[in-house]
């Protein structure tokens, strides 16, 4: 089976327009993606009341409770400040895959139709969700969920347009990735729209993202080279041993080994 994706909250943002004089007003648009037993909210970040979530849900019969995974495009407050409504869920976001206090690392493949990848440059945490959609979808096709790689429709047309960029090339090299692969973009302040990728060859199609056995991508937090599990820090497994930062004689870590 297919993926579905539903918006149930329309984001909205004046932060390129607004004067000193006016008053900003940002929420994210909230999306809702069903994979098989993943029933995940990307982005609760800030709303004017929390209600309007919790009805936005309703309609989708569902309650917060139900939800028991949550996506974060980005670590920027507009986007993850809603995490706490959501007591049942893990929470997947660049550093990894939460769980109460446990982190492990997450995979591309999260799920049959759900790939996530690393597309930084309006932050260096910003991963998307490419979301593999059946012909009887509203969106059929592959729908991507970027955050802010996108603000709205096409828009910022210049990465460097983005006052809060991080890193232009890096944004550049993110908006040509979705560009290929999605056939809708959500869109981090705005409207789903529709998009008319160069390779249309898969269109139309129903397609599932086969999981890779055992080739997780898993990129060290600090350096961003790819790592392999061995690669990992014992103590932190978020970087590689070539930047542990552990005393020499932790019990735990065995990277001073494998620097020597």
């Amino acid at each position: 089976m297919n993926a579905e994706v539903k918006i149930l909250i329309e984001g909205r943002t004046n932060a390129d327009t607004v004067t000193e004089t006016e008053q900003e007003e940002t929420w994210p648009t909230i999306t809702l993606v069903r994979d098989g037993d993943s029933i995940m909210v990307v982005d609760p970040g800030i709303l004017e009341n929390q209600k309007i979530l919790v009805d936005a849900l309703k309609k989708e019969n569902l309650t917060v409770e139900d939800v028991n995974v949550i996506c974060i495009t980005h670590s920027h407050i507009d986007h993850y400040r809603n995490i706490g409504m959501f007591p049942s869920a893990k929470i997947l976001e660049y550093y990894g895959l939460w769980n109460k206090v446990g982190v492990e690392s997450w995979t591309e493949n999260f799920s049959p139709n759900i790939r996530v990848l690393h597309t930084p440059g309006h932050d260096y945490t910003g991963i998307s969700l490419f979301v593999t959609t059946g012909l009887e979808s509203k969106y059929p096709g592959v729908v991507a969920i970027c955050g802010d790689v996108f603000w709205r429709e096409d828009y910022p047309a210049n990465p460097q347009d983005d006052i809060y960029a991080s890193d232009f090339e890096k944004l550049k090299e993110s908006r040509k990735k979705v560009l290929e692969m999605a056939d809708w973009i959500v869109p981090g302040h705005g409207a789903i729209y529709k998009n008319e990728r160069a390779d249309s060859s898969a269109k139309g199609k129903d397609q599932e993202i086969i999981p890779k056995k055992s080739k997780a991508l898993i990129y060290c937090k600090n350096c961003d080279r790819q790592m392999k599990q061995k690669d990992q820090c014992e103590c932190r497994p978020y970087i590689c041993f070539r930047c542990c930062e552990c005393e020499t004689d932790c019990n735990l870590c065995s990277c001073s080994h494998k620097n020597e």
